[in-house]
């Protein structure tokens, strides 16, 4: 998969006649809603000779400024790649971009490839909360532009409980220590990027601040989780949460942190 800035491949022109499969969103904490319109991306993108496919996103979530991300860039982009998707395009969600009409972000995808198929969720939104459009207003406005889009609308995935699964959802699962659930509604369990994290080893145990850790973390406690390793080996761990530092217990300090999975809170 190919990774792009959004502004620089405007720049670039370099998939401006490109036939184009598009999915708009977020995506924070890739989770099953997502990955039904990442499906539907790769059915559609394979039955259409010469098509290529690209997941737009984000660097930041506009809706969550103060509680924490689900995910890390990098982390979306290996799940991402896993649908067999060609292009990820990261736009910088700065002051200026929020407030951007609708029509002008529309206008700015034509120039960035030829949109043909738009896969959205039903409840897609872009726009400033003036000048906005869901998916069939999307699919209006780059008709208007000389565009004949075929729009695939994606209905959003129930609980058992009937709630939608959102990455609203995920996040107060997150807060209430639900690991198990969060595994289920999402499809996976919930993944913390450590790479570039700065660590301490004491005594076999590694610490990681939390000051240095930009996803939401559960409460205070001990989970069940596994470690990932540079190399891409998996050690199975057991984690401990406090209010400054993350640490498990390490005995080879060799060991280059990759990542680390929380899977279940352990009951004392």
């Amino acid at each position: 998969m190919e990774i792009y800035d959004f502004n620089a491949l405007l720049e670039s022109g370099e998939k401006r006649e490109t036939p184009m499969v598009i999915a708009i969103g977020v995506f924070d904490g890739v989770h099953k809603g997502h990955q039904r319109i990442f499906e539907c991306v790769r059915s559609v993108t394979a039955q259409r000779r010469g098509y290529e496919s690209m997941c737009i996103t984000f660097s930041s979530n506009p809706k969550n400024k103060n509680t924490g991300n689900l995910d890390t860039l990098r982390l979306r982009e290996e799940y991402v790649s896993s649908f067999s998707i060609n292009s990820f395009t990261i736009i910088d969600f700065s002051e200026n971009f929020s407030k951007i009409s609708a029509r002008a972000f529309a206008s700015a995808i034509t120039r960035l490839c030829k949109p043909c198929v738009l896969v959205v969720g039903s409840d897609f939104k872009c726009g400033n909360p003036k000048d906005s459009a869901d998916g069939e207003g999307m699919r209006k406005i780059l008709h208007s532009l000389g565009y004949d889009i075929d729009l695939k609308l994606v209905d959003f995935v129930l609980s058992e409980n009937g709630e939608k699964i959102s990455s609203t959802l995920l996040r107060q699962l997150i807060i209430k220590g639900d690991l198990e659930s969060y595994s289920r509604f999402s499809g996976q369990d919930y993944h913390l990027d450590l790479l570039t994290k700065p660590s301490r080893l004491q005594d076999d145990v590694m610490e990681f601040s939390r000051e240095h850790i930009s996803q939401l973390l559960p409460p205070p406690g001990a989970y069940e989780g596994a470690l990932v390793v540079k190399n891409g080996l998996t050690f199975p761990i057991e984690v401990s949460i406090d209010s400054t530092v993350i640490s498990f217990k390490c005995s080879d300090d060799s060991w280059q942190v990759d990542s680390l999975y929380i899977t279940r809170r352990k009951v004392k």
